[in-house]
């Protein structure tokens, strides 16, 4: 399936529901470019934010956007410890989109789930999108 243009996403929205596997190399991935403690892997839990980073990037591969895009802010809540080796399923939808001169914000909820289908991540994501 291709992405949707940007131009094609409304408000409502919904993304098609991704799931990946948080395994112990991906996560030592993760930590590796984040410079992140490695205690994580000892631990057996997944840092919390390596789960807001792939369901970020699970979601942001359904789209494209167009070059000049930002990142502009995320707020997120975690709702229970995920154990290194655990599959999450991600999904989302368009709560917002406005111009504002020159400028498209674009406001995703994101939310994921463990195995058990009890909600680990909710939160939203604001990517600013020149015009």
């Amino acid at each position: 399936m291709s992405p949707i243009s940007f131009e094609e996403l409304a408000v409502g929205y919904e993304f098609p529901a991704t799931s990946y596997e948080l395994s112990q190399s991906l996560i030592a991935q993760y930590l590796e470019a984040v410079g992140g403690q490695q205690y994580f892997l000892t631990s057996g839990v997944v840092p919390p934010l390596a789960i807001a980073a792939y369901a970020m990037t699970a979601l942001s591969q359904s789209f494209s956007v167009p070059p000049g895009s930002i990142h502009a802010s995320q707020e997120f809540e975690f709702l229970k410890l995920v154990p290194i080796g655990s599959t999450v399923s991600c999904g989302g939808k368009i709560v917002q989109k406005v111009q504002r001169g020159r400028l498209h914000l674009l406001v995703l909820e994101i939310n994921a789930l463990n195995q058990d289908k009890e909600k680990v991540l909710s939160g939203k994501a604001t990517v600013a999108i020149p015009t």
